[in-house]
């Protein structure tokens, strides 16, 4: 018997352990708001994996939300995952637990001063729980800027394209026009107007890049219309404060 761990085997710790070295080594971005874009996010086997077992269209579920009839969506319920086929549970698991794990938030309070302050409040005494969805727009998509909820230690977003021939489909990220805007912990969940705001720059939609940000009152990002068919594929990911009653 051996007690090496075969290459050829899932390797959860270690993918933790990869994700947590490119967050830390990928060079922060601060205009228009502290992000980061971190290319090779996954292990390459591991990403590889979890493109193979995106699921099938007729199993996403439609996110009517305001004008989005586009967007579709399957939430990674550890009931979910229960329910897919073995080496499809086990590999969006695999994902979902390496992009988020008990180390995540303690390591990235540094490079993030809304991350910091917020797990500095009672909040922040439990575990943050997490809220990770497959996300599917098609053309006709578009979402105006928006913070994110303010409860929300850490957003990630994974993008996963069949290729790289759509950079521009990435999230797109906003300046107000008033450099005094901001949106407090009441607005957070509004959508403002887009003619508000300049362009400041787009995450590019790219194999296994991703997207992270620490939400903040200036932490305004969207999608933009797309007009020319297009399938946005990515895994969204939440890190909220619990907000359960003791």
């Amino acid at each position: 018997m051996h007690a090496e761990r075969s290459a050829d085997l899932p390797n959860p710790a270690g993918s933790a352990d990869h994700v947590l070295r490119r967050l830390e080594e990928t060079p922060l971005r601060e205009d228009p708001f502290p992000h980061l874009v971190v290319p090779d996010a996954l292990p390459a086997d591991l990403y590889a994996r979890a493109v193979a077992q995106w699921p099938k269209f007729e199993a996403l579920a439609l996110l009517q939300m305001d004008t989005l009839p586009q967007r579709h969506q399957m939430v990674l319920t550890d009931r979910a995952l229960r329910e897919m086929e073995p080496e499809a549970g086990a590999a969006w698991r695999e994902v979902r637990d390496c992009l988020f794990g008990p180390e995540t938030l303690k390591r990235l309070a540094p490079r993030f001063p809304s991350l910091a302050a917020k797990l500095e409040t009672p909040a922040a005494a439990r575990p943050a729980m997490v809220y990770a969805r497959l996300v599917e727009d098609h053309a006709g998509h578009a979402m105006l800027p928006h913070t994110d909820v303010f409860g929300t230690f850490l957003s990630m977003l994974l993008y996963m394209p069949a290729d790289g021939r759509r950079p521009d489909l990435g999230t797109a990220l906003y300046r107000p026009r008033d450099p005094s805007f901001s949106a407090n912990a009441g607005r957070s969940t509004e959508r403002f107007p887009r003619a508000d705001f300049e362009l400041a720059g787009t995450a590019p939609f790219l194999p296994n890049h991703l997207l992270a940000y620490a939400p903040s009152d200036r932490s305004f990002h969207g999608v933009e219309p797309v007009e020319a068919p297009c399938v946005r594929r990515f895994l969204l990911l939440f890190a909220v404060m619990d907000s359960r009653g003791p």
